[in-house]
């Protein structure tokens, strides 16, 4: 009886030798099962803030995978099931990091949609300053679009709807810059009005003062009043903003000019070759467009040579007159050859 009693404490001996590095082990393993999943408990809820933050589909599926992966870690926590555990709260954890993943991109995102629509909104004041002061219904109704879709703009980037406040902001960047490039074409066309304007005018003046030496004063007379009427309207169509139609009228008033002229007879070679050349300048001032200052600066020297041989003229210093109007024929064929095919 005493040699069983013996072996049976001799066996719970050995038993709670082997058994004491088991429950060791298993102690161990538990802390740091534990840690693990308080650990991956902070970082949930740091992705649960910024899911808050952003409007990120992405984020909010990864958010909702990482919540449940999460309770799945602690039922098999609570079950003793630490391996299982530990795995499962690891793969909370990687959901919850693409969340905060999403939320840096979409941060990044918002910042740049910010400065798109900063930028848009510098550009609508330009486009708002540079608009003509005269009636014109297409640019005052492109900036009145650029405007709502600016707003518009504004309103989704406070939504956080970040692609859509860009797609309108990118939408009012290019209206914007088409008002501007459009109104400074206007503004060089004006330019180009007043210039061509005090031409017809000098023309008139020089034409009234030949009328003396015509043989049929009457009707040049006549002509000339017919001119005066054109380049006022013309002047009235200026300032009601419609400068295509202020430059139709203006045409016709300077080739009834040119006609008054021509039908006096009295006048020396001298002033009918300047007339012409004269013409023949302000033809070729037609054709070029605004924007080709190299040869309109060409032409301009034209104008500088025409008006010395008119001075000139009226000293009848014949020799420089002559040599200042051939002066000028050769700066307009320079001129001539200067313009494409296409604009001749």
């Amino acid at each position: 009886m005493k040699t069983m009693s013996l072996k049976c404490l001799h066996v719970i001996f050995l038993i709670t030798i082997f058994a004491i590095p088991v429950l060791a082990q298993n102690t161990d393993q538990m802390s740091r099962v534990q840690s693990e999943l308080e650990r991956t408990d902070e970082i949930i809820e740091r992705a649960r803030e910024a899911s808050r933050a952003v409007n990120a589909p992405v984020a909010a599926i990864a958010l909702q995978n990482a919540v449940e992966l999460q309770e799945m870690a602690y039922n098999s926590f609570r079950k003793r099931y630490h391996n299982e555990a530990y795995k499962q709260t690891l793969k909370a954890r990687e959901e919850a990091k693409k969340v905060l993943a999403a939320s840096r991109i979409t941060e990044q995102g918002e910042n740049i949609v910010l400065r798109k629509l900063e930028r848009a909104q510098e550009f609508l004041g330009k486009a708002k300053e540079s608009l003509p002061v005269g009636p014109d219904g297409r640019l005052r109704t492109l900036y009145e679009s650029a405007r709502t879709n600016l707003n518009r703009g504004w309103e989704f980037y406070r939504a956080r709807q970040y692609r859509a406040a860009l797609k309108l902001a990118n939408q009012v960047d290019k209206i914007t810059q088409e008002i501007i490039t459009a109104a400074n074409r206007h503004t060089r066309m004006q330019a180009d009005y007043e210039h061509r304007y005090e031409m017809v005018g000098e023309l008139l003046d020089q034409a009234r003062q030949r009328i003396t030496q015509c043989d049929d004063k009457q009707q040049s007379a006549e002509i000339i009043e017919q001119a005066e009427k054109l380049s006022l309207k013309s002047r009235e169509f200026f300032l009601q903003g419609n400068i295509d139609g202020a430059l139709r009228n203006l045409q016709k008033a300077r080739q009834m000019a040119v006609r008054a002229s021509q039908k006096c007879k009295g006048s020396q070679n001298l002033n009918e070759r300047y007339e012409q050349l004269k013409n023949d300048a302000d033809q070729l001032m037609e054709k070029i467009s605004p924007e080709d200052t190299a040869t309109r600066k060409l032409l301009e020297q034209a104008y500088q040579q025409l008006r010395l041989a008119r001075e000139e003229i009226s000293r009848e210093q014949t020799a420089a007159a002559t040599a200042a109007l051939k002066a000028a024929h050769l700066t307009l064929n320079q001129v001539r050859n200067s313009l494409s095919p296409n604009n001749q």
